[in-house]
């Protein structure tokens, strides 16, 4: 930032400052008036710098061979002289443009190249696009919000944005993005910030901790604030919200916290959070006063602590791994680290990447499960420790993503998680001492048990850097710097488990805590005597190493296949892919053995820590009905799901009715014939999903198939894993296969008759009417005599395109839906409900209705002519190619832009896509050469189809004539008629639920309720009701909230649940106040499909209440920011008087 006569001047680099804490800003424009001092960068982060530079030299060498027709911008001329030398060279329209300097207003900046493409503008026939080069491999948000930041300023002299913008990182790899996909976010904070500037940088501005802190050179200005005033939040595991709470009742001191009385403070933070804290704050201010760092060892919880500690073992590990951050993907786990005792000796072994890609990772990973396997068959009794949960996550995911090609590793890490080997130090340090530091991090801790570091890595952001480093230079010294960093974290977990064992062995009260041992539950005990008994297998169900066995025949085949590598590679990333899919749950299943009930709290999938209050006999039924009592928390668990206890794995019946109620309760009814009563405090376990061995099964028949045979049998699945054109008669692949300007049912029903054994696409945005057109398409082929299969993901959704066939259908067929609960039942005139079909019945149809299930059984294979996948976006490409042995065409219809399917597991390469996701990567919409997009909506009005064409379907979505006759008449003074309205909302430390938003709907429904609307011109006008209005909310929790406190008959429901429905009215309620308190991570709440699924839900009018908090926030990763542009578009279309509501 340069400050000259009152006037800022500033760059794309302050404006990410500002991004990334409003303080860091307020420092750049305080630095000369307070004097600060900024941190020194280190030695190499100048070594860093300069390669960095060295970089864009070698690339701009690279780009003058391309273009002769080039020029330097003089760096050493005045900034106005650098523009106006830039403007001339621009209008003189040169191939390549390096250092273009730019200037409006009080922004400026310098790109590194722009270079001339053929786009229209005002100059002629060309403009310019943005080049930039980063020396790091792990490209950042900030680097995007810089281009961005160029590419606006060059549409201002040529009055054409740029389509694209590039970056070029320290691989020399190219990095594409779309400018409108960043653009508003841009916009959004340059905004924010000139008013920041405008105010002087409030006056009264206060630092808070923020996930900048570690890599801002003001860190040491901010320390020096919080530890002169004392501040609470240096008080250790104290959140953003516990620190706002407190404040309000003028706790803002680490000492005021230490003197309160407990008892009264109002703020609602948890009983034992509140203790903890305040305890915690005792032992700060002792040291403040003392100087003297001290621990103390906690009151012990059975389950708890030293209950988790198991006995010393000669064998014993400690272990760590370094990771890399990679910004599309998971990170790179370059480094293990083990400490261990070999022949009575401390021994350190690593296993280092010798490249900074996967294939490098997975061969480090396989000398690690080499290591472990003969650990652990040399000592059965030892375990793995290890500090904090990263370890056990990364092992997981490696395990998953390599499973196909390397069985053993998964089978490693999955026997160890299940004989529960891993001891995580943090979870039992948190509950065996508190101590006087500002954190529990390995390093504070290290002064109750070890000497000073010797390292010259310090942290593990340091670590991080020095690898990216390391990457470009492959310089020796910073390679040992990073393992003697990794050496010195495992040699650490070491020592604090013997002080821990120390500090249990001092006092006599916890020598009659036993050791820890894997627990096993009722469950399992049960299936252990079970299989002691009985020589022979219950059932055909294939173990899982037969299931291994089998695929690793598969890729030994695939392997030694000559067939396309490119294909063969893509079969390698499929196999396994069900397996890989389940393997998680189990996964979850033993981590949550390892947690108390408390702490399964905080997991959505349980509803956890369930007291009991007391049993009621229904005397109709003869059950008993056992009630009981739990603390406020995210759930899943329905009424009518199985009420399993999660520790002892045993069924006690059925969950009855859930009541939450903040002043009441929350309460849970478990209604039972069981004779066992469950137990006092019960811990719902997540209903499993069922088995996919059938369809497993079938994705390895077509595996094979392809791999041992040469003819096309399964044909069209083929053509969707090579990702080819469609194939379909008369027309030639790459050539548009639909002509958008003749009529669309005739045109969508002769080329899905003239598929030759291939696949088609049909895209339908909301409201273009796909089921519509769909129903037509299979009532033509089943006239033709032709057999046809409906599928999806979901009976709802199954059911839903089978009634559009029936209604439309001027003639009845044979035909079937098989599902085996009531809830799945279609009721229809004509096609059956069946629980189940005989193969030899199997003739007597023309049309097959199932879900995956189905269409993977064996008596089916190819026997249809044709196979509909509706909401193919939520079905994986592994299940569409399952299906497609049962038929000789598929015809796919969905939408990329909604709702994706939800993936567990962790997959390599395409796996883990859905077949939409796979086949239109990169795309929005679905080209002409590859399938039919339907371009008209008949739901969405133009004002709001206009925002979600731009948005989400690259401009070609169009609002239907029909769309004009139908309107509402609100006569509200802030809220228009038609289109997207957003009401900003104020309310503060709300996560998932907001009473704030709640109260504003409830009003405003009261308000709309009995107003007058127009369905179309061949209805007359009427009033509003509830069915013309869906409210819908991210978070069940706000679900609930506004089920309460609505009228009796309102349209509540989730954005995911909600997805097909429509309504005159739409309001979305986002319910978290900021950042801070936003759950899970940012990729759901801002999720682009979300946001189009609930505002396109939408005829009339789509109203979104979020704070406007929620949009300051310091992006992770580039996918967020592109998120959060769609919300940032959204201020265009605030209230009509633009105040927050609260």
């Amino acid at each position: 930032m340069i400050i000259e006569k009152n006037k800022f001047y500033i760059s794309p680099t302050d404006l990410n400052n500002f991004v990334s804490c409003n303080y860091h800003a307020f420092n750049d424009l305080n630095e000369d008036i307070k004097g600060l001092k900024k941190k020194e960068p280190s030695e190499d982060m100048k070594l860093w710098r300069k390669y960095g530079k060295d970089h864009e030299k070698n690339y701009f060498e690279k780009l003058k061979n391309k273009y002769s027709n080039n020029i330097t911008i003089n760096p050493t001329k005045s900034y106005d002289d650098r523009y106006k030398d830039t403007v001339e060279a621009i209008k003189k329209g040169y191939d390549l443009i390096y250092k273009a300097y730019f200037i409006e207003d009080e922004f400026r900046g310098e790109a590194d190249f722009i270079i001339k493409n053929n786009e229209k503008s005002k100059l002629g026939n060309f403009s310019y696009e943005v080049y930039d080069t980063k020396i790091t491999k792990n490209l950042k948000p900030l680097h995007v919000l810089q281009i961005t930041s160029y590419s606006y300023l060059i549409s201002k002299i040529t009055g054409i944005l740029p389509k694209l913008m590039h970056l070029v990182d320290g691989n020399n790899e190219h990095h594409s993005y779309k400018v409108t996909e960043f653009l508003d976010y841009f916009k959004f904070t340059r905004s924010k910030f000139k008013k920041f500037l405008s105010d002087k940088g409030e006056k009264n501005l206060y630092p808070e901790k923020c996930n900048h802190c570690n890599y801002c050179i003001w860190q040491e200005e901010c320390l020096k604030i919080w530890v002169g005033d004392n501040y609470i939040n240096q008080v250790s595991r104290i959140n953003k919200s516990q620190t706002t709470k407190l404040k309000k009742e003028n706790i803002n001191t680490v000492e005021k916290l230490g003197k309160a009385n407990i008892k009264k403070i109002k703020a609602k933070i948890n009983k034992s959070t509140l203790e903890r804290l305040h305890q915690q704050a005792n032992l700060q201010e002792e040291k403040r006063l003392t100087g003297i760092s001290k621990f103390i060892v906690l009151d012990q919880i059975v389950g708890q602590g030293f209950y988790k500690m198991p006995k010393e073992d000669e064998g014993d590990v400690f272990f760590d791994i370094e990771g890399f951050p990679d910004s599309n993907k998971r990170n790179l786990e370059y480094l293990h680290g083990l400490y261990y005792k070999e022949k009575g000796k401390n021994t350190f072994k690593f296993f280092f990447v010798e490249e900074n890609n996967r294939d490098s990772e997975f061969e480090i990973f396989k000398q690690l499960v080499k290591f472990l396997k003969k650990r652990f068959d040399d000592y059965p009794n030892a375990f793995i420790y290890h500090y904090n949960d990263y370890e056990t996550r990364a092992l997981k995911e490696l395990a998953s993503e390599y499973s196909s090609i390397f069985p053993e590793g998964n089978n490693l890490v999955d026997d160890l998680l299940r004989k529960q080997k891993f001891v995580d130090l943090y979870r039992v340090v948190e509950r065996t001492i508190q101590t006087s530091e500002k954190d529990l991090s390995l390093k504070s801790l290290e002064k109750f048990y070890r000497k000073e570091r010797e390292a010259n890595i310090k942290t593990a952001s340091d670590s991080i850097r020095l690898y990216d480093n390391w990457c470009s230079t492959k310089d020796e010294k910073i390679k040992k710097d990073i393992i003697h960093y990794n050496q010195e974290d495992c040699v650490s977990t070491g020592d604090l488990r013997n002080f821990l064992l120390d500090e249990k062995k001092k006092d006599d009260r916890y020598n009659d805590i036993p050791w820890f041992t894997p627990t096993i539950s009722k469950k399992d005990e049960e299936k252990t005597k079970e299989v002691k008994r009985k020589t022979k297998p219950k059932s055909k169900k294939k173990t899982v190493q037969q299931i291994e066995e089998e695929e690793s025949l598969l890729i030994n085949t695939l392997n030694n296949s000559k067939k396309n590598k490119n294909i063969i590679n893509k079969i390698i990333d499929l196999v396994g892919f069900h397996r890989r899919e389940a393997k998680p749950d189990n996964w979850k299943y033993y981590d949550r053995l390892n947690k108390t009930p408390d702490l399964l709290e905080d997991d959505a999938e349980c509803l956890a820590n369930c007291i009991f209050v007391k049993e009621v006999k229904d005397e109709e039924t003869n059950k008993t009905i056992y009630i009981y009592e739990f603390e406020t928390q995210n759930f899943k668990i329905k009424e009518g799901d199985s009420a399993t206890e999660l520790y002892e794995q045993l069924n006690y019946g059925k969950v009855g009715t859930i009541t939450e109620d903040e002043d009441d309760g929350n309460f849970v009814e478990i209604i039972s014939n069981k004779k066992d009563k469950p137990p006092d405090i019960f811990t719902f376990k997540p209903t499993g999903s069922p088995s996919a061995d059938a369809i497993r099964d079938a994705l390895n028949l077509f595996l094979n198939e392809y791999v041992n045979s040469n003819n096309l049998k399964y044909k069209c699945g083929l053509d969707i894993l090579e990702n080819s054109y469609p194939d379909v008669l008369k027309v030639k692949k790459g050539e548009p296969i639909f002509d958008e300007n003749k009529d669309l049912i005739d045109e969508a029903k002769n080329t899905v008759k003239n598929l030759k054994s291939s696949y088609l696409l049909v895209q339908g945005p909301p409201g273009a009417g796909k089921t519509f057109i769909s129903a037509h398409m299979i009532l033509a082929l089943i006239k033709d005599g032709k057999k046809v299969g409906v599928t999806s993901n979901s009976h709802k959704a199954i059911n839903n395109l089978l009634r559009q066939v029936e209604n439309l259908a001027d003639f009845e067929f044979a035909g079937f839906k098989k599902g085996s609960k009531p809830e799945y039942k279609l009721n229809g005139k004509f096609i059956l409900d069946k629980a189940s079909v005989r193969r030899e019945d199997y003739d007597s149809y023309l049309l097959f209705a199932g879900t995956a299930w189905l269409f993977s059984d064996i008596d089916l294979n190819q026997r249809l002519d044709y196979l509909f996948i509706d909401e193919a976006g939520q079905v994986s490409l592994a299940n569409t190619l399952a299906m497609s042995t049962s038929t000789k065409n598929i015809v796919l219809i969905g939408d990329q832009m909604q709702l994706s399917q939800p993936i567990k597991g962790t997959h390599p390469g395409i796996a883990g896509k859905s077949s939409l996701e796979y086949l239109l990567e990169g795309y929005d919409t679905i080209p002409s050469h590859k399938g039919i997009f339907l371009n008209e909506t008949r739901r969405l009005n133009k004002k709001i189809c206009e925002f979600i064409s731009t948005s989400f379907y690259d401009s070609r979505l169009k609002s239907h004539t029909v769309t004009n006759e139908r309107y509402i008449k609100l006569s509200l003074d802030k809220i228009n008629d038609e289109g997207i309205i957003y009401v900003p909302m104020s309310h503060k430390n709300n996560s998932q639920k907001s009473i704030e938003e709640t109260n504003y709907i409830k009003n405003l429904l009261s308000k709309i309720i009995g107003k007058r609307c127009k369905d179309n011109k061949n209805t007359k006008e009427r009033k509003i009701n509830l069915e013309d209005i869906l409210v819908v909310s991210p978070y069940n929790m706000q679900v609930n909230n506004l089920t309460r406190n609505l009228p009796k008959g309102s349209k509540i429901g989730t954005i995911d649940s909600f997805q097909g429905q429509e309504a005159k009215i739409v309001i979305i309620s986002m319910a978290s106040s900021d950042p801070e308190n936003v759950p899970r991570h940012k990729s759901f709440i801002f999720s682009r499909n979300r946001l189009n699924v609930a505002i396109s839900r939408a005829e009339c009018v789509a109203i979104i209440l979020f704070n406007p908090n929620l949009l300051n926030t310091s992006c992770q990763k580039i996918e967020e920011m592109r998120l959060i542009n769609n919300f940032c578009k959204l201020l265009k279309y605030t209230i009509k008087d633009g105040e927050a509501y609260s």
